[in-house]
């Protein structure tokens, strides 16, 4: 029984001190803040973690965390066109071709960075478990060169090429991709043509352009004997995707597959002095603006920032508008504007009566756990259909920033802040988000540690991953059914047409043959 219990003791610290990667690649700090949280934890529970990241916590009481800075990829994103690529307006075929394009040029400046090139040369490193944000095919080399089993981990949920790796059910219609943009894609005959036409192109494109163009990169990082890179791909063990039942339709999920929801939410902290003091004052009610970080708001074209300030002038109410420079052109005497306010905080307040957003899974997520009513303004990417969920649930209204004028705007921001159902029913979701038997980051670190303790999750795996289109769709059962049918047509069409002749032959031969009777 001793030794029994000594085992079990080795055992547990054995998994307590394991060694995990985390490559976290793209330069957004509404990803990484999600990122962030699962690497910290997985930190202070004990594990030895190193990661890769342009945002990294910077946090001396982490002594067992090593962060490798890439924070000068947000170079690239500056220079990029990454909102006109992701717009709502674009042509998706075409933006996600460039998309791709913007993201191998990131991953091979990552790739020759200083302390990602160490990391990746040196033969003493050895990991338990490597987890990978899902944007970019070549990141799931890290799991051939280290021999370590990977977790692909994203911000949001999955583009539908990544559910085919790992075998979870996919429909152009019931779960369009979630780069098309579309939630409500039934309603439309047209949209559900161009959801078909996006999922094949889309595959087609990964399997047999983006993957084969990265093999020749990754050997050129990782050495000739890499394994193919779409196996490596398809060899992952789960993914990780930060999702939750608002905003993502019920959908059947393998067991590869593990939500998480409500990553970055963190308990209430003291506002500044001065902003508190301003939010208390201001009992006529606030609005709180803002677009996000790759949306931001000193970006607008003029015809719509004027149309946002003009709407914003005519409200009873004192705005704050998160605008990232130091004037607003116009800017009206009860709105106030900072760089950055501490959002999750300041939507606590109790003065905060609607909050404008791009309509980010993070900030509507905020907005819910605070219980503030929301109008959408989406640009680019998912917002859309978060903004139309925003929609169907009641939670607020959406406005297109293309077409919105003053009078619309500034009629939604009332309506929402004045009409209580909106406030009810968000209190009503805030119930519904949080009533489950465990958090987010309590779940991600449980199966990330059960990776570790398994050495992979084979066993969880999805037949349907392996399964080509031919055997998935039962062509050659189709198949054998159309002959069979078919011969049974023909064989039935040959029988009809004997029958047919047989009995003609009769009737010559009666009128032929037959005596004419006596008068």
């Amino acid at each position: 029984m001793y030794l029994f219990s000594v085992v079990l003791l080795l055992q547990s610290v054995s998994i307590l001190c394991s060694n995990i990667l985390g490559v976290f690649i793209f330069p957004s700090i509404s990803h990484q803040s999600v990122f962030q949280s699962i690497w910290k934890e997985l930190s202070l529970k004990g594990h030895n973690v190193t990661v890769v990241t342009p945002n990294p916590l910077n946090d001396p009481t982490l002594t067992n965390l090593t962060e490798i800075s890439i924070s000068f990829t947000y170079n690239f994103l500056k220079q990029s066109k990454i909102p006109k690529l992701l717009s709502k307006d674009g042509n998706i075929f075409y933006n996600f071709v460039a998309t791709t394009r913007f993201m191998d040029i990131v991953v091979e400046a990552e790739l020759n960075s200083t302390g990602f090139k160490k990391l990746i040369d040196d033969q003493s490193r050895c990991f338990d478990l490597i987890l990978v944000e899902f944007f970019h095919p070549i990141m799931y080399t890290l799991g051939g060169r280290f021999n370590a089993p990977v977790v692909g981990v994203s911000a949001f949920g999955l583009i539908s090429i990544n559910d085919k790796i790992v075998g979870n059910p996919t429909h152009p219609v019931l779960y369009p991709d979630l780069l098309f943009g579309f939630y409500n894609i039934e309603s439309s005959v047209w949209n559900k043509i161009k959801s078909v036409l996006w999922s094949v192109y889309s595959e087609y494109y990964h399997h047999v352009i983006w993957v084969p163009r990265e093999r020749r990169v990754a050997k050129k990082y990782f050495g000739e004997d890499l394994p193919y890179l779409g196996d490596l791909e398809t060899g992952q063990s789960m993914f990780f995707l930060n999702v939750n039942p608002l905003l993502y339709p019920s959908r059947p999920n393998v067991p590869a597959i593990v939500e998480m929801g409500q990553m970055h939410m963190k308990p209430i902290q003291p506002l500044p002095q001065d902003l508190q003091q301003l939010l208390d004052e201001a009992t006529e009610g606030v609005i709180y603006v803002s677009l996000g970080s790759n949306i931001k708001s000193v970006n607008l074209e003029e015809k719509l920032r004027n149309t946002i300030t003009e709407a914003l002038s005519e409200l009873p109410y004192k705005i704050l508008w998160k605008w990232e420079s130091e004037y607003l052109p116009g800017r009206p005497k009860n709105v106030v504007t900072r760089n950055w306010f501490p959002q999750t905080d300041l939507l606590a307040h109790r003065n905060i009566r609607a909050f404008v957003t791009q309509g980010g899974l993070q900030s509507i997520e905020e907005a819910v756990s605070r219980g503030v009513p929301l109008i959408g303004m989406p640009f680019m990417g998912d917002q859309p259909s978060n903004v139309q969920k925003i929609v169907d649930t009641g939670i607020g209204l959406g406005v297109d920033p293309s077409t919105v004028s003053k009078e619309e705007l500034r009629q939604c921001i009332v309506n929402v802040s004045e009409n209580n159902k909106y406030k009810k029913r968000i209190e009503e979701s805030r119930k519904l988000l949080y009533d489950k038997p465990m958090t987010g980051l309590e779940k991600v670190v449980w199966w990330a540690e059960y990776v570790i303790r398994h050495k992979g999750a084979k066993h969880l795996r999805s037949p349907t991953a392996d399964f080509s289109y031919f055997d998935y769709f039962l062509v050659e059962v189709v198949l054998i059914a159309i002959v069979m049918i078919s011969v049974i047509i023909y064989i039935s069409y040959k029988i009809i047409q004997m029958t047919i002749i047989i009995c003609q032959h009769d009737r010559m031969c009666v009128k032929k043959y037959c005596l004419v009777p006596l008068k």
